[in-house]
């Protein structure tokens, strides 16, 4: 046992040891404040606020502290619900852990409550969120599942695989309602219709599928590219859809006609995400070239390109006021500002490369999942 210095505080209970000053309660506070190491003054933070008017004058007074540490743990602090634009503020809040391979897949349901995830161990797991427990484990896909996604009375779970299936879920009970086939290739990404009546696939085999979630029957097939459709998404009105492949080219669609919209290019190197912004005109695209760039998809047009992460950009998630850009790239996450196009905050966390991201506005709580197998948890401490 280390030799204790003379500072050393016990806070209750036990015998101390020979030259330890026992001081307990806001004393012991103080003391241990003055002397402690920037990862110590940020935990004892958290302790001072239970001391009434001394303990949130220390806090305050922190927010200045020479620690950019103990700074931030001071700003958390103090922040309260009503300040939405806070996102500077989140951090690291647990790690749930169950996958066997790499994460390809995350959502959340709107009020945060669960989350759900999918893997290249061929599974699609449920966490409850308060618990960080896994309580249910669904595995009916042969191959690697890639992608899932939620339909909105949140009932509704669509699945996509490398076993070129389909899966349609029945969530409250896990049951598989129907399975759909007809790509000849790999299924690398799913979408649903903010309707819930359609779903959107991309696969393999350069095509789009567009299926009826009641039936299960094909709707339409477009042979969207000349390379692998790497991901789809669909715009908030669901009118439009978006495609990628591995050629860098990103196509716009028409989802009633099936027709081709625009094309665009300027990616140097394969598009792996999308995401679109909620007034529908604004097309997020994160690359292996490590930049992401923003076009008009009303008018067909390059807006202009944010640069700054270090590996290639997997994952992109929008704030419903289309105010910040969230996106993920190999161990960091960044926050931009979409007024400045700054980015204005990096998480990290993850010890490999970080594939999707799923964000609840109600709890400013941000999930992400990875090639390190884990799903991490972000958000402003003591919010949730």
């Amino acid at each position: 046992m280390a030799t204790p210095r003379s500072f050393d505080v016990v806070l209750g209970g036990g015998q101390a040891d020979s030259g330890t000053a026992v001081l307990g309660g806001w004393l012991g506070i103080k003391q241990r404040w003055q002397v402690g190491t920037p990862q110590e003054r940020a935990e004892i933070l958290t302790q001072a606020l239970q001391f009434g008017a001394e303990g949130l004058a220390l806090v305050q007074a922190a927010t200045t502290d020479s620690s950019p540490l103990v700074r931030r743990r001071a700003l958390q602090l103090l922040w309260t619900g009503e300040q939405r634009d806070s996102y500077w503020l989140m951090d690291h809040l647990g790690t749930l852990r169950g996958h066997t391979k790499a994460v390809s897949g995350v959502l959340c349901n709107r009020e945060g409550s669960y989350i759900i995830s999918c893997g290249y161990d061929r599974t699609i797991r449920l966490w409850d969120r308060a618990t960080h427990q896994m309580v249910q484990k669904l595995k009916e896909h042969s191959d690697l599942v890639t992608g899932i996604a939620l339909s909105p009375d949140q009932e509704t779970l669509v699945s996509g695989s490398r076993d070129r299936t389909i899966k349609i879920w029945h969530l409250p009970t896990g049951e598989v309602r129907q399975t759909l086939t007809g790509h000849c290739g790999y299924v690398n990404s799913v979408a649903i219709s903010p309707d819930g009546e359609t779903i959107v696939t991309g696969s393999q085999d350069s095509t789009i599928k567009l299926w009826r979630v009641r039936t299960g029957t094909e709707i339409r097939t477009i042979k969207a590219h000349t390379n692998l459709v790497n991901a789809v998404a669909l715009s908030p009105d669901g009118k439009t859809i978006v495609s990628c492949s591995w050629n860098t080219m990103i196509r716009v669609w028409d989802r009633e006609t099936g027709r081709l919209r625009w094309e665009l290019v300027g990616h140097s190197a394969r598009v792996w995400a999308f995401a679109v912004s909620h007034c529908g005109r604004f097309l997020f695209s994160g690359s292996r070239d490590r930049t992401i760039r923003i076009w008009d998809i009303v008018e067909g047009k390059y807006w202009r390109e944010l640069e700054g992460h270090k590996g290639e950009v997997r994952a992109l998630v929008i704030t419903p006021d289309d105010r910040y850009l969230i996106s993920a790239s190999f161990r960091e996450i960044k926050i931009w500002d979409l007024t400045t196009y700054q980015d204005i905050h990096t998480l990290r966390g993850h010890l490999n490369v970080i594939n999707t991201l799923a964000f609840v506005p109600a709890q400013m709580l941000l999930v992400s999942g990875g090639d390190d197998y884990t799903l991490q948890l972000w958000g402003i401490p003591g919010n949730l």
